[in-house]
């Protein structure tokens, strides 16, 4: 296909913050064209020409309707299909990473599913579905919620009136005590099986986030020198290099042989089978904690053990990579593991 030089007129902010957060401006303005010309000609019912409105072309799902200044917009189209092209909408117009991109599908697929008819979709049905949501979930969940409907209903169905309104939550200060080693203990005994007192361990031990444990694959760990190099790195999250100690060692000796194949993860499970038990866990000890609780446990019983903030950070994986290439001697991995082997980190003594 030969590319023809044609102008196109667009408000210079607009341009100017998608430059800064990366997109390829005339690239993301071809995919998506594309994607509506192949629409259009495939004679999805997605799209319908509506000469009544100022919007030319109308966005919808399968029998179902939306509010735009009062009136109803019919919209067809299969929830599996519009999943799958939003999806793709993710991932190629808005270039997000691939993570994101599957969090912002799962999302949609809840909405979907709890609206199975979304005949009547109305902004007051959006709103009690959140109303649900922010009853039942923590308040970063409840605001990825929102992120996925901005994302599904302004930018890909151009429906942005069903949106409009909704704030995000906003996280309370952190101002509860970091639970002592007493109450890490205490959880731990109520833990229900093998695989999670290895996480549970893995987490207090290490530092990671807990997206980088259960994303761990078996290669990303050295088990005769208890070290893990996660394999993460990305605009806003580092990771290097990090230990675990003898204990953590112990219970991963007791689960890995149960591990099952085809399934090159060591843990084998996603981020909220692992939330779920820690909250059954939480209700059965008594004591709160929560995978991130355990991280931040990490730090601050590292600078307790005499660990300074910046190899904690290493540690961590906060610590910017161009000063880690400035200061290489200083966090090495060999000088990490002389570090953190002299703090000697324990949970369970």
């Amino acid at each position: 296909m030969d590319n023809v030089g044609t102008p196109i007129l667009m408000p210079v902010d607009l341009v100017g913050e998608a430059q800064d957060m990366g997109f390829d401006v005339a690239k993301s303005c071809k995919v998506d064209l594309q994607r509506r010309i192949n629409i259009v000609k495939d004679n999805s019912p997605t799209f319908r020409m509506d000469h009544s409105s100022n919007s030319n072309l109308n966005w919808a799902q399968n029998s179902s309707s939306s509010y735009r200044n009062g009136k109803r917009t019919t919209i067809e189209k299969d929830p599996s299909e519009l999943i799958a092209d939003f999806e793709d909408f993710c991932e190629v117009d808005l270039d997000l990473a691939d993570a994101t991109v599957y969090k912002h599908k799962l999302n949609i697929r809840n909405f979907l599913e709890w609206n199975d008819s979304l005949e009547d979709l109305s902004k007051q049905e959006v709103r009690n579905y959140l109303k649900e949501r922010k009853e039942n979930e923590a308040k970063a969940t409840y605001s990825n919620r929102i992120k996925t409907l901005r994302r599904f209903f302004r930018d890909f169905l151009d429906e942005p009136q069903l949106i409009e309104g909704f704030k995000l939550t906003t996280p309370s200060q952190n101002n509860c005590n970091i639970p002592d080693k007493k109450d890490l203990q205490e959880f731990y005994k109520h833990i229900s099986n093998e695989k999670y007192r290895a996480i549970f361990l893995f987490l207090a031990t290490s530092g990671l986030r807990t997206g980088e444990v259960t994303g761990l694959e078996m290669d990303d760990v050295d088990f005769d020198k208890r070290k893990v190099i996660p394999n993460h790195e990305s605009t806003t999250k580092r990771s290097y290099v990090t230990f675990y100690n003898d204990e953590t060692e112990e219970a991963l000796n007791k689960y890995l042989p149960k591990r099952k194949d085809g399934d090159s993860r060591i843990f084998q499970v996603s981020s909220n089978p692992l939330q779920k038990s820690f909250r059954k866990t939480s209700e059965r000890s008594g004591v709160k904690i929560t995978p991130k609780t355990l991280r931040k446990w990490f730090a601050k019983e590292m600078r307790n053990l005499g660990v300074s903030g910046e190899h904690i950070d290493a540690f961590a994986g906060r610590l910017p990579q161009s000063v880690r290439a400035k200061h290489y001697t200083s966090y090495s991995p060999e000088r990490l593991k002389e570090i953190y082997t002299r703090a000697d980190i324990k949970v369970l003594n």
